[in-house]
């Protein structure tokens, strides 16, 4: 009996022993074919038996028709049920190289095999039905092997499919295109197959969705759009004599070959929202808990969320919402209390018929951190107290050439740093804003019905029409800023955007109106720009700073020096060299009277016509080419202010000119200006530029000599002495021609004008002695030294 039992034993371990070796090489024949069947061949490293089917390791698996991938599989459990194969895979990372183009084709193609590989096995009647998991697998594509400019990651794929349906996951995602980067965490996509074939997205969420987009510079080149150009004075001119320059264009400066910019920004949300809802299934549910995103340019960073996303099906529409704040923290030093939802919400049609792309953004107050905006971002800070409001309607229209804007919102408490405005960082910013308008997405025109920006106190009224033809603007404006008390805007500046003001009490109100109309094409018969300002402010105390009693007596003054830097000097009456207004030669004022300021002595500090004159010639040459400061206007520059070019010193040197002009008699205000005012590096008012230049007292200044000073003003540092040391022909040519222009002014007298004509301007060499007016009596004072210098001639009012 024992004999038996063991005969049988070892038979049957002698059979499985057989068939152990028979095994391996049975499957691998099979996997050789299933793989030859998908166009693929297939490498494996070890074959195990189970009790229900195989388990695969080491597999290696290439695809003839996707060459540019690799298959690297850890594990794969195969088990065979009454109900059809199951297959599961753990491990292993699928790679692939090469342009998004040729690997979408080589996919295609290969998709396209299985499917008639599919489709066959089902004619000849063998079952389809099976079941697939995979887990802990990796994906990556790039379009290039050394620094890809696209990439797609993904960590920990899980997949599951059974029936008709099939899941799948990631831990972690990444997708670069271009400019673009977006980062996945946790994402889940649920699919269903649809009875034509293919399958439907039945569900898709995220735990973290992360999106970055670099936009480029205004000056950098975007694809796909032709790059701006920029016309030279001859190409100008020449537009000018083709009538045909100015015709107007729907495509504006566009190559016709290139659809507007709106047009292929609404093709590519239509194409994109066409194609989500093709993949959608009736009842799916988009739903992505935490999206942030940044928008960079340059050094600049908008930082925004996290907030929820998700995408509703309409009617003939695709609309996707996203709640900024929604599933954020509060940041340190913020509070919730009095926050509502802010919701961006994007209506995209779908159907057959060309419709409008709507947009609205609705809701606050919400703190700008709670939207996501960090401290820093485009200059910003102290976000945590800064809180938005906004109600505001968007349409692209159906030929993606205009833009519609509705709406009205609201900034409270908004800080800033940035140097266009002020060189100080900016808080408390209250801005709110009303805006009914029309863009033009070429550029070419746009229309405000309704417009207004609150500053506070400040209320600005703006309506009117802008359009571009060829390379000419024409203007169609209306600007009103009702009447209000002067104390009451001065207060409504932000801090930090007018720090000399600081203390100022002011009395009176304020009023403007004003209006536009000019077509650069014919600026002499289509211009009218004009304005009525109704104003009865009044300083009633000023800052010590700014208080004109300073200059009574010396005092320091901040200046530069011959390399940009800034420095205290000391002047004033009575110090070494200041000049009284008596002592100065009467063809100084002349001069700066010609060059710089002909209405002197009849505005009160803003020369009206100089600067709709300055608007019209800079409108003529497009580029800044004539400025409109007075001396006044000067004087408060140089007296209070730096050199930067920003709103803040606009804005002081206004309310510093009125101040001036209050405070101060027109020759008080010229005696300030001539001893402060550049005339070179390192050469501060008129004593020094006299004896600089022209081993003179101020007194002794000749008609051509006041002349050039003045017209240094300007540009101090540019000289135009020949090497003999006289001024040059071409110079002195212009100085000529000033002297004319003062005499049709009747500045000058015909026998200064004939004596200034036959005049040559030395450096080095004292003016001739003329005789003496019957106003100041002979001149007695030496070269170098003027009469009266260190003196106060003006009595300053107390």
């Amino acid at each position: 009996m024992a004999s038996r039992r063991l005969k049988i034993a070892l038979a049957a371990g002698a059979l499985i022993g057989v068939a152990g070796l028979a095994f391996g090489p049975i499957v691998r024949h099979e996997a050789d074919l299933v793989a030859e069947r998908f166009g693929g061949h297939i490498s494996i490293e070890s074959v195990s038996p189970t009790w229900r089917g195989v388990t695969l390791k080491g597999v290696d698996l290439a695809l003839d028709d996707v060459p540019s991938a690799k298959i690297r599989l850890h594990e794969v459990d195969v088990e065979l049920g009454l109900s059809g194969p199951s297959v599961a895979l753990h491990g292993g990372k699928i790679t692939a190289v090469g342009s998004r183009e040729v690997v979408l084709r080589q996919v295609e193609a290969w998709r396209s095999r299985g499917s008639t590989s599919t489709a066959k096995r089902g004619a000849d009647g063998e079952s389809s039905r099976s079941s697939m998991d995979v887990s802990d697998l990796d994906l990556e594509w790039k379009n290039a092997e050394q620094a890809p400019s696209e990439i797609v990651t993904a960590k920990n794929v899980r997949f599951s499919r059974a029936g008709v349906g099939m899941k799948i996951a990631a831990e972690h995602a990444t997708l670069g295109l271009g400019r673009a980067l977006m980062t996945v965490k946790a994402g889940e996509l649920v699919l269903s197959r649809r009875a034509g074939g293919g399958y439907g997205i039945s569900a898709l969420s995220a735990g973290d969705v992360d999106a970055e987009l670099a936009i480029p510079a205004l000056e950098e080149s975007v694809p796909g759009l032709p790059a701006p150009t920029k016309l030279s004075e001859g190409s100008r001119e020449k537009n000018k004599n083709n009538k045909t320059a100015h015709a107007p264009s729907e495509a504006g400066d566009r190559n016709p070959s290139t659809p507007p910019r709106g047009l292929a920004l609404r093709r590519k949300l239509v194409t994109a929202a066409r194609a989500i809802d093709a993949l959608l299934e009736p009842d799916a549910s988009i739903a992505l808990a935490r999206v942030t995103a940044r928008a960079k340019r340059g050094d600049d960073v908008l930082h925004l969320g996290p907030g929820a996303l998700s995408v509703l099906r309409e009617p003939e529409r695709i609309v996707i919402e996203l709640k900024p704040g929604a599933g954020s923290t509060i940041p340190e030093g913020s509070s919730d209390e009095g926050q509502r939802s802010l919701t961006f919400r994007l209506s995209i049609p779908i159907g057959a018929r060309e419709d409008a792309i709507e947009a609205d953004i609705q809701g606050g107050p919400i703190w700008l951190s709670t939207l996501g905006v960090r401290e820093g971002d485009l200059g910003l800070f102290d976000v945590a107290t800064a809180s938005l409001t906004t109600r505001s309607h968007l349409v692209l229209s159906a030929d993606g050439r205009e833009l519609s804007i509705d709406g009205d919102g609201s900034v409270k408490n908004l800080s800033i740093r940035s140097e266009a405005l002020s060189d100080e960082a900016v808080s408390g910013v209250h801005l709110a804003w009303r805006a009914k308008a029309q863009i033009a997405l070429d550029g070419s025109r746009v229309r405000v019905d309704e417009g207004e920006v609150d500053l506070d106190r400040i209320q600005v009224l703006a309506s009117g029409q802008y359009e571009r033809v060829g390379d000419e603007h024409r203007v169609r404006a209306q600007l009103d800023v009702p009447l209000a008390s002067c104390q009451a805007m001065l207060e409504s500046v932000p801090k930090g955007l007018a720090p000399k003001l600081q203390g100022m009490r002011m009395a009176g109100s304020f009023a403007l109106k004003g209006k536009a109309r000019f077509d650069t094409a014919r600026l002499d018969r289509d211009f009218d720009v004009d304005w009525d300002v109704s104003s009865s402010c009044r300083v009633e105390e000023a800052p010590p700073d700014i208080d004109v009693a300073r200059f009574r007596k010396p005092f320091r003054h901040q200046t530069y020096d011959g390399d940009g830097k800034r420095i205290e000097i000391e002047t004033g009456p009575q110090s070494q060299n200041w000049v009284s207004y008596g002592s100065i030669s009467k063809f100084m004022e002349i001069a700066v009277l010609t060059t710089e300021d002909g209405g002197f002595h009849r505005h009160r500090g803003f020369d009206h016509g100089a600067i709709k004159n300055s608007i019209r010639e800079n409108l003529r040459k497009r580029r800044f080419v004539r400025g409109a400061s007075t001396v006044s206007m000067q004087l408060a520059k140089n007296l209070y202010l730096d050199r930067t070019k920003n709103l803040s010193r606009k804005l002081q040197e206004a309310v510093l000119t009125m101040y001036l002009e209050q405070e101060l008699t027109k020759e008080q205000i010229m005696e300030l200006y001539l001893n402060v005012v550049e005339f070179g590096p390192m050469v501060y008012g008129i004593g020094s530029a006299a004896r600089h230049y022209f081993n003179a007292s101020s007194s002794q200044l000749s008609l051509g000599q006041a002349l050039y000073l003045s017209s240094i003003l300007p540009s101090p540092k540019e000289q135009y002495f020949a090497a003999g040391g006289a001024v040059t022909p071409r110079r002195m040519e212009y100085l000529k021609r000033l002297m004319q222009l003062a005499h049709g002014r009747q500045r000058i007298t015909d026998e200064e004008l004939e004596e200034g004509l036959s005049e040559t301007v030395i450096r080095g060499s004292p003016a001739p002695l003329r005789a003496p007016s019957a106003e100041s009596g002979p001149s007695t004072s030496e070269p170098g030294r003027d009469e009266g210098e260190g003196e106060p001639v003006i009595e300053w009012a107390e």
